[in-house]
């Protein structure tokens, strides 16, 4: 587990992961994330600072705490035989990265949950965590916009 700000990131990643998406003509960049007018997303993870080799960092599937040794909250699924990640690892990053960024791009939440479900495909329990995020979702939303406003 990483610790920032007296929040913990259950993973980060070290290496720049790319997917298409059908999020199209919207266009934006920064140090963690690239959005291209195509719909292809990068978050990128090679980022090195001078203290610091962290790529973006996330709690996976929220919410979660860490709790003595223990993390409580949601699961993040069994590990996928082929990329040896949490099934919901890489919905969860782009859907964490977007709910963080999402607002400088002009994504709506809707696609952004939208996609979570898509990137989903192969976890049984993926309606449930996308009527999840469309319930409470709107609360770290909009708390993520005044965040970067």
């Amino acid at each position: 587990m990483h610790y920032k700000d007296s929040r913990f990131w259950l993973y980060v990643t070290h290496e720049d992961h790319e997917f298409q998406s059908n999020i199209i003509n919207k266009e934006y960049e920064n140090e963690w994330i690239k959005v291209s007018n195509d719909g292809n997303i990068i978050i990128k993870g090679s980022r090195v600072l001078a203290n610091d080799k962290g790529g973006y960092a996330w709690d996976g599937c929220s919410p979660k705490f860490a709790f003595l040794d223990l993390v409580i909250g949601t699961p993040d699924g069994v590990i996928d035989k082929n990329t040896e990640k949490p099934k919901t690892y890489f919905a969860s990053m782009v859907h964490d990265a977007l709910y963080q960024f999402g607002h400088q791009a002009d994504i709506k939440r809707l696609n952004i949950d939208r996609l979570f479900l898509v990137m989903l495909k192969d976890f049984k329990l993926r309606y449930l965590y996308y009527i999840s995020v469309r319930l409470l979702g709107v609360f770290f939303f909009k708390k993520r916009k005044k965040l970067t406003e």
